[in-house]
């Protein structure tokens, strides 16, 4: 591997003499290794083209953004170009790019329902939209065509319902009919976009607690990473799949619904952070539809996952047969607990907003 590896780092204009080629991270997308040198350290990896079709599109749209946040003086990923000026190399159909490792920080892979985390990541996002709210965001590539398109995103799982064996229709007949049976809930943000009474944005579509660095001494935001699907939409994307992936945390495989909650103080904590950045950036209906977001993006998480079960898991990554139905239950049932408690969730955001 490291032979591989060092043949194709001739290809970028990184500084001094390798030391050290190791695999790194756990991501499920890319292959990713950890580059050390005489001078710095650097991250190379191989950009998956069965997720990302458009290479050119998606490097195109990580400089957009980083270089928009560093002239406004904040950190972001730095790409290392190619020997010819470029934001990739292509060997044999494979795809590479280089970015500047960021040291001495740390992530974290949940929440552990701390207040000042919960506050941090929060401003962490909300200053990563509100540094962005003046890019023009239909320069921006579309990296996963209809990403959260959640009415799209229903008639996807409807066409699979319909084409799915009778005995899986039957195991998840539960989850299916509650799915179908919401079917007029999924449409307000798209339509809201439409209308113009929500805004067309740059937004990150995966705003997991891990997509964030903190310093590991002063433990203040140092970046939002993981830039492949940036691109446009609605900020309220962001804040409802944020939502989603902290209150589901670890448990999202799990089989006991019981420990799924609409956590208050993380979403209260939260909201501080990300409105101390975004509060004179949102439209009135942008604000009166952050708690419905979650419920949106939550849902659309569990029909994506029923989907994937339906057609026989040939897009996430499973332990066993019953993976993504059992992933379509965490994601249902939060939905239906977030729908029960949305009076208390918008009554926090008008406290936070004054």
């Amino acid at each position: 591997m490291a032979n591989r590896i060092t043949s194709l780092l001739k290809n970028f204009k990184f500084a001094g003499n390798i030391i050290s080629v190791e695999s790194f991270g756990n991501g499920h997308i890319n292959s990713t290794y950890r580059i050390v040198t005489s001078e710095d350290e650097y991250i190379l990896q191989e950009i998956n083209v069965n997720a990302f079709k458009d290479v050119a599109g998606l490097m195109n749209n990580i400089e957009i953004v980083t270089k928009h946040i560093k002239n406004k003086g904040n950190n972001s990923l730095d790409i290392i170009p190619t020997v010819e000026g470029k934001l990739y190399i292509e060997v044999n159909g494979h795809f590479y790019r280089m970015l500047r490792f960021i040291k001495d920080t740390v992530c974290y892979e949940s929440i552990k329902e701390s207040r000042s985390l919960a506050f941090k990541l929060g401003s962490a996002f909300g200053n990563f939209h509100h540094l962005l709210a003046d890019v023009n965001a239909s320069t921006l590539s579309d990296t996963i065509k209809d990403f959260h398109n959640t009415p799209k995103r229903f008639q996807d799982f409807l066409d699979a319902y319909k084409s799915a064996s009778f005995s899986k229709r039957l195991i998840a007949e539960q989850e299916a009919s509650y799915i179908i049976n919401h079917k007029d809930t999924y449409s307000k943000v798209m339509d809201g976009l439409k209308e113009g009474t929500i805004k067309s944005h740059v937004t990150h579509n995966d705003p997991k607690i891990n997509n964030v660095l903190f310093d590991k001494t002063t433990h203040e935001v140092s970046a939002v990473i993981d830039l492949d699907t940036v691109m446009s939409g609605s900020f309220l994307f962001d804040i409802g799949d944020a939502f989603r992936s902290l209150f589901t945390g670890e448990n999202e495989d799990s089989k006991d619904l019981t420990k799924l909650k609409v956590d208050f103080v993380i979403f209260k904590e939260y909201m501080k952070g990300y409105l101390s950045k975004m509060k004179d950036d949102l439209t009135k209906r942008e604000i009166e539809l952050i708690p419905y977001s979650i419920y949106l993006l939550t849902i659309e998480c569990g029909m994506r996952f029923l989907e994937d079960y339906f057609r026989g898991n040939v897009y996430f990554k499973v332990d066993y047969d019953e993976h993504n139905l059992i992933r379509s239950r965490t994601q249902i049932t939060l939905a239906e607990r977030i729908l029960l408690n949305m009076n208390e969730l918008s009554r926090i955001v008008d406290e936070i907003m004054g």
